[in-house]
């Protein structure tokens, strides 16, 4: 299912099966991306160059040979506009174009107000931009895409566009200096709202068809993207956040935005199975824009520690577009899980970190650390900035809680909230629950979630002990679920101590007795890493009809 949050409806494109289609429909693609801004007041980024490598690799996979990709200083208002004229040209009807930027955002006062979109241009700068000398070529506002794809794209052609950056946001959860690798995609932030932009030119081609809402032409740059019928948009953040960028998977990995992570590892990877691409939730053989928008939803809000929420757009009724036209991406052999990186400061710590039982690296810098250890104060704390487990003082209690972070890094990309979504209340997705708060979960079924599916739930302390919700007492029975339902799990007071737990429901059609057994057995204990391979089991034997959900709690003052 696809939340309201998930998915805002008006803005993409049309059902495939329903449109004209070439007997030779073909992907097509431009991907930009600025790493180097040349600019004193915009910092460069290091991901967009990792990002538009990774992007052209995955287009060809999906068939793409038509693919244009512009980088950094070749990258100007007319490049983009001319190389996009030059694709819709070629395009025939039943052919995708996946437009793709990867770069910094940021805002400006808008010169006509009370609009849709607000009282801010959103707009991409390029590199070169001068805030105080500004030259149009070296930006571009958000309806200058939407005004070039309505004039130069036909609407027989298919559009995939994907944005990896951010326009304006806001932490919501505030962060620890001890431990912060993510780097905001957002420029110009503090003069946002007294920036204006210059005059800019109007479309420089003629358009490949006159297009119009019932009488009324639209005037250039007054599009919106729910002006576009065949337009799929998934935008990196809410409105609210920042998109963010950093190593990935570890701290040793090449520098990436993290929607275009989730994105790529979602059509590139397959699931436990080993046949169907993780993004393809129903296992139906190809991903329709409804599962896109939910896979890349819980991998990034999982990535980023619920800071950032990625926005999908299409119009309503078109959920079941499937994407692409070569839905099959060939099996890639799968990467040895990275072990995570660790550093402390303290000579006691850093003696206790040479542990044979280590099931972690040791970084030498606070910097190349996915977790920093301060041993005087025992908490541990991660790259998002987030204290996770508090009272660490011996390797065997590092080793638990290391255990459970390697555990959800190892089921994070098999997240598939579609059936079924654990849900934390009353504060906003993310947020800290101090000493003495009330916390409640719930397991909340879909409307895919089938009659008769049964779930296991249990939980996962910040230390990594593991404690066992649904089914426990005998009137849980076998953990039968009911479809479009609420399943109260726990109303608990937070009590120390303090970190991040791990909400882990798995749903299936099949009875889990064999699971639930084993749970039982590991019940009160730490080791979440024993319980990785059981679940994939369950998942790979009936993919499309089995899933699992993962949610953090974030305790402490």
């Amino acid at each position: 299912m696809v939340s309201s949050r998930q998915v805002t409806a008006g803005v993409l494109l049309g059902l495939s099966a329903m449109m004209p289609t070439s007997a030779h429909a073909e992907v097509r693609a431009l991907l930009v991306g600025v790493s180097r801004f040349s600019s004193p007041v915009i910092p460069d980024l290091e991901g967009p160059a990792n990002d538009l490598s990774a992007m052209e690799t995955l287009a060809r996979k999906e068939g793409a040979t038509d693919v244009t990709v512009l980088r950094d200083d070749s990258v100007t208002r007319t490049t983009v506009e001319t190389a996009l004229h030059a694709l819709g040209l070629r395009s025939r009807p039943g052919d995708w174009i996946l437009l793709y930027y990867s770069g910094h955002g940021a805002q400006a006062e808008a010169k006509v107000k009370g609009t849709r979109d607000g009282d801010q241009d959103q707009f991409l700068p390029l590199a070169g931009f001068d805030p105080d000398n500004q030259d149009p070529d070296r930006f571009i506002v958000d309806k200058d895409f939407y005004d070039w794809l309505a004039r130069y794209v036909a609407p027989e052609v298919q559009i995939l566009m994907v944005a990896d950056t951010c326009h304006s946001g806001t932490l919501h959860r505030s962060i620890d200096p001890r431990s912060y690798r993510f780097t905001p995609r957002l420029a110009l932030r503090a003069a946002s709202a007294s920036l204006q932009l210059v005059p800019r030119p109007g479309p420089k081609f003629p358009a490949v068809l006159d297009y119009q809402t019932g009488d009324s032409t639209h005037p250039a740059g007054s599009l919106e993207r729910e002006d576009l019928p065949n337009l799929i948009y998934i935008a990196a953040a809410q409105d609210e956040e920042l998109a963010q960028e950093t190593p990935m998977p570890t701290e040793e990995g090449p520098s990436r935005g993290l929607l275009t992570y989730a994105f790529e590892e979602g059509l590139s990877n397959h699931g436990p199975d080993g046949k169907t691409l993780l993004a393809d939730l129903d296992a139906d053989g190809a991903v329709t824009a409804a599962e896109i928008a939910v896979y890349v939803d819980s991998q990034v809000r999982t990535l980023t520690g619920q800071r950032q929420t990625p926005k999908t757009s299409y119009i309503t009724g078109k959920e079941a577009t499937r994407l692409f036209a070569t839905p099959l991406v060939p099996k890639a052999s799968p990467a040895p899980a990275a072990l995570p990186a660790i550093f402390a400061q303290d000579k006691r710590a850093k003696t206790m970190l040479s542990s044979p039982a280590a099931n972690w690296k040791i970084a030498a810098a606070a910097n190349d650390a996915d977790f920093v250890w301060d041993y005087i104060t025992g908490a541990l704390v991660r790259r998002s900035g987030d204290v996770v487990a508090s009272q660490v003082t011996s390797a065997a209690q590092l080793v638990g809680v290391l255990d459970k972070w390697n555990a959800v890094e190892a089921l994070r990309p098999m997240i598939n909230e579609s059936r079924a979504q654990i849900s934390v209340s009353p504060q906003r997705e993310g947020a800290r629950y101090a000493a003495g708060a009330t916390v409640k979960v719930a397991l909340r079924s879909g409307t895919g979630l089938q009659p008769g599916a049964y779930a296991t739930v249990f939980n996962v302390a910040s230390d990594g002990t593991i404690q066992r919700l649904f089914p426990v007492d005998p009137s849980d029975g076998t953990g039968q679920l009911q479809p479009d339902g609420v399943l109260q799990l726990i109303e608990a007071q937070v009590v120390a101590p303090f970190g991040v737990d791990h909400v882990v429901a798995v749903v299936s059609q099949a009875d889990q007795a064999e699971f639930r057994a084993f749970l039982q057995t590991v019940d009160g204990q730490r080791g979440m890493g024993k319980l990785v391979e059981p679940i994939k089991r369950i998942l790979a034997a009936a993919p499309g009809r089995s899933s699992v959900s993962i949610a953090e709690i974030y305790t402490g003052n």
